[in-house]
């Protein structure tokens, strides 16, 4: 069966048994505000940890990541970045997620090799350090976001070579690049944990529900690699427990 966790912007869209009525987990995105303050963010740790022991499924936290760059030369911009990014690990620690997910910040446009190489080496570093010192025992999944081609992201991964550390393929935003779905998901599948599903025109990042062909091609594509990343539904939905059954419907078509 596959795992599937429904996205919510906001504490007031959990539906607790709605969730366990369809049978699927929940990403809280409420953390990547970056303008959060302590107060707020406490009383939303604190409702939080009460609502989410009674989810059933897995349980994910986006983490911020509005003009962040853990890889940055810039000192000033390493040092804000880490402050967020273990914050974000603390929180997930304390809400007991599965996993965490973290944007690649990777620029695609870095077309000279020694700066990619030193990004990865500043990114491994970074991360290692991070990982170290956490409690979070979950897993980080890093997404892809302005990328054209699954291969930065693969090397960027490769780099830090963690094994708690792997990859949310976004297939809308992979969508406005040149690659093909099933190259993304070949270049990456032994990497791919985690993946945030919706739709768009190719143009802008629109989160649109999917078709049921695209599904479809999904569902296959995932089979034909052998894998069975959860599936984080990115867009908004007007009865869950009907669209989690049909991914379902759709995994029996390919029996």
């Amino acid at each position: 069966m596959r795992r599937i966790v429904n996205c919510i912007s906001t504490i007031k869209e959990l539906d607790v048994e709605g969730l366990n009525g369809a049978g699927c987990g929940v990403e809280l995105q409420d953390f990547v505000e970056p303008n959060l303050s302590e107060k707020d963010r406490g009383n939303l740790i604190g409702e939080y940890k009460i609502r989410l022991q009674e989810i059933k499924g897995i349980k994910s936290l986006h983490g911020p990541f509005l003009d962040l760059k853990p890889a940055s030369p810039d000192k000033e911009i390493r040092r804000v970045s880490q402050i967020k990014y273990r914050r974000t690990l603390e929180i997930a620690h304390e809400l007991d997620v599965d996993y965490v997910v973290f944007h690649s910040q990777i620029n695609p446009y870095l077309n000279q090799s020694f700066l990619r190489d030193l990004n990865n080496k500043q990114a491994a570093a970074f991360w290692k350090e991070m990982m170290d010192a956490t409690p979070y025992r979950g897993e980080v999944v890093i997404e892809n976001v302005f990328e054209e081609s699954p291969y930065m992201l693969r090397d960027l991964i490769d780099a830090i070579d963690h094994d708690r550390i792997s990859i949310n393929l976004d297939i809308g935003h992979s969508n406005l690049g040149y690659t093909s779905l099933k190259e993304w998901i070949h270049i990456l599948s032994d990497r791919l944990s985690y993946m945030h599903v919706h739709g768009n025109s190719g143009f802008e990042d629109q989160h649109i529900v999917p078709s049921d062909g695209k599904l479809l091609t999904l569902l296959e594509l995932l089979d034909q690699e052998g894998i069975d990343p959860v599936l984080a539904l990115e867009y908004k939905i007007n009865n869950l427990k009907e669209e989690v059954q049909r991914y379902r419907r759709q995994r029996n078509l390919l029996k």
